[in-house]
């Protein structure tokens, strides 16, 4: 749904948006918009030029939201190192007021990994890319745990969240809400179901990713 040279529709404190021209990539994520922009230049360092994702909250956001996106952000890219995109997570005011923007390094989706749909062409591509399958098994254990140990699923709803960029490597493109809290369907009487549907179907997800990876690995030794 790319919109190319536009601009993003608000006034953000932090950001020049009459004058910054910006590819509008995604309105289907977790309460927020996604915009690119090739060749940025921050006021600090205008000798170098960023390609850059832009990700605008679109409802109100507090300093404790700001913390706890940081945090699940920060905890993430501490246990999965390089398939997290590095990522400021910026208090600003959007349209007057408090609010919060991402700015991501811009990473170009080239494969879906999570959609169980296309197993078969998933299967014989992973098992030629080395790397990628060692990164989706860190990615599957680190998800398995954090699920065991705190009781929080890796968002998997989005399908676009999983994919391979263009250099074939595994990147998780999430930033807002990048975990479910699976206790909340026990601690409380009436749990929104929209929740439990999105648990259900990271979990179903998460559980193809593990079939992928041990197909493309079995595959992978008859090839070698």
């Amino acid at each position: 749904m790319a919109k190319e040279d536009a601009r993003i529709p608000a006034e953000i404190g932090c950001l020049d948006t009459e004058n910054l021209r910006v590819t509008l990539i995604s309105t289907v994520g977790a309460h927020c918009d996604v915009w690119q922009t090739a060749g940025y230049h921050f006021e600090r360092e205008k000798n170098r030029a960023f390609d850059m994702v832009i990700k605008r909250h679109t409802l109100s956001c507090n300093s404790l939201d700001v913390k706890i996106y940081r945090r699940d952000y920060g905890m993430l890219k501490k246990q999965l190192h390089d398939i997290i995109p590095e990522a400021i997570f910026v208090r600003t005011r959007i349209d007057g007021e408090e609010n919060m923007l991402v700015l991501a390094q811009a990473f170009t989706p080239w494969f879906n990994l999570a959609n169980p749909a296309i197993a078969e062409d998933a299967i014989p591509l992973m098992a030629k890319l080395h790397k990628a399958r060692l990164q989706l098994g860190l990615f599957i254990q680190t998800a398995k745990e954090i699920r065991t140990n705190q009781q929080k699923v890796i968002d998997l709803y989005v399908l676009d969240n999983l994919v391979l960029d263009r250099n074939k490597e595994v990147r998780y493109l999430d930033s807002f809400e990048v975990f479910f809290h699976e206790d909340l369907l026990y601690m409380i009487d009436d749990p929104c179901e929209d929740l439990r549907e999105k648990i259900d179907v990271s979990v179903k997800r998460l559980a193809y990713l593990e079939f992928l990876l041990a197909s493309a690995n079995e595959l992978a030794a008859t090839l070698s």
